[in-house]
């Protein structure tokens, strides 16, 4: 009878799936990926950010996961290598880079170039590498210490119209305008739901910007908040202390940004109870009240001011909030210019016309026949401003 029992309890183990007893498959185990061609690597070009404190950071994105690294160097070598580390791991298998460049010189002129290497496989004690793409070799320039000339652009309102942006490309290159750096002052990349259309977008941008040679400046506008996309949106730019406000200096010139938010309040239906604004500008009057009490801001030569809704001269039963907070403060601030935008069209506003303290200029709108290229230029003690349209005229020349 044992006998028989123990012939049933081997035929039964027969009829066992034999998977039972395999060893189960763990669900952090990622399948190798096919390596991609070395030219479908980059997703952009890199952009310069931040370029202030003699650092720069450069950043690019990448359409698979890799490990980047920077090499750069003074007087045309790349002999210096920069990688990215996180408490003793380096940072890798992301698609999104930032490389912040310290100990700079200020006034040298630094080549670089970018690369990053595929990981196709990436587990605890396997990893495996595809191709590795390496960019085109570019330069930068910071500011000397003290330095008295530049020139900026100023762009606002592109709202992702890139024949305007093509147009004001083609006038940079055909009248030969040489410049340092680039502010985009708000509703240049539109409503945006979903990243690849803000990555479309931002190239186009980066391409009128020269941004792989010419560092920039992005500052929010009112339509940079919109879309399902917009939150996320902020993590393509090295912010200066990583908020959408702040100040920095060129020079002997500082420049002060700010950011107005939205253009009607909180309580706004379509919003859905989703923002705080108000809350965000009494955080920036507590701030544009410390900057302006500042050693950097009072022993500056020149002072900008920059932001994108206006705070003086706004239409009738406009939702003005920043007046109400900032205007105590700035109503005898000793800015030289102030560069405002949101209305679409090209205004200009002297000294004491419309209850401001310094001149202020509204950039144009979207379509090329309002679209304006702002030109702010410093030789020395003289500063000049010029507006230019697409046509390539100029429509004001000041002296500041």
């Amino acid at each position: 009878m044992k006998k028989m029992y123990l012939i049933l309890w081997a035929s039964l183990l027969w009829t066992i799936p034999f998977q039972l007893f395999a060893q189960p498959k763990t669900s952090n185990q990622i399948p190798i990926r096919e390596a991609v061609p070395a030219t479908e690597i980059f997703r952009t070009l890199p952009y310069l950010q931040r370029p202030i404190n003699n650092e720069i950071t450069i950043c690019w994105e990448t359409n698979v996961p890799v490990v980047s690294w920077v090499e750069y160097g003074k007087n045309g070598k790349l002999d210096q290598k920069k990688y990215l580390y996180a408490d003793g791991q380096m940072i890798c298998n992301n698609t999104r880079h930032h490389f912040r460049l310290s100990g700079l010189e200020p006034g040298e002129t630094y080549s670089y170039r970018v690369c990053s290497k595929e990981i196709t496989l990436y587990e605890p004690y396997k990893k495996e590498f595809g191709n590795t793409a390496i960019s085109a070799t570019y330069t930068f320039t910071l500011p000397k210490q003290g330095e008295q000339d530049f020139t900026v652009l100023l762009f606002n309102d592109l709202h992702s119209r890139f024949d305007t942006m093509d147009s004001f490309a083609q006038i940079i290159e055909e009248q030969q305008i040489d410049y340092d750096f680039v502010i985009f002052n708000g509703d240049c990349i539109d409503d945006v739901n979903r990243e690849e259309r803000a990555i479309e977008v931002l190239n186009h941008l980066n391409k009128l910007a020269d941004a792989s040679n010419k560092p920039y400046f992005f500052l929010r506008g009112n339509h940079e908040i919109r879309g399902a996309y917009s939150i996320e949106m902020r993590k393509l730019f090295d912010y200066i202390g990583q908020t959408t406000y702040g100040a920095f200096n060129w020079g002997d010139t500082r420049f002060v940004t700010l950011d107005c938010g939205e253009d009607k309040p909180d309580s706004t239906w379509v919003y859905y109870d989703l923002n705080d604004f108000s809350r965000f500008r009494l955080d920036q009057a507590t701030f544009l009240s410390n900057e302006l009490a500042s050693p950097e801001f009072q022993q500056a030569k020149r002072r900008v001011l920059v932001h994108h809704i206006p705070i003086y001269g706004s239409p009738e039963k406009s939702y003005t909030p920043c007046f109400d907070l900032w205007n105590p403060l700035l109503k005898d601030a000793p800015f030289d210019i102030c560069f405002n935008a949101h209305w679409h069209r090209f205004i200009y506003y002297p000294k004491g016309e419309v209850g401001n303290n310094f001149p202020v200029i509204l950039g144009g709108g979207p379509k090329p026949e309002s679209a304006c290229m702002l030109i702010l230029k410093k030789e020395g003690e003289k500063m000049t401003f010029r507006a230019i349209g697409t046509d390539g005229k100029e429509k004001l020349k000041l002296e500041l």
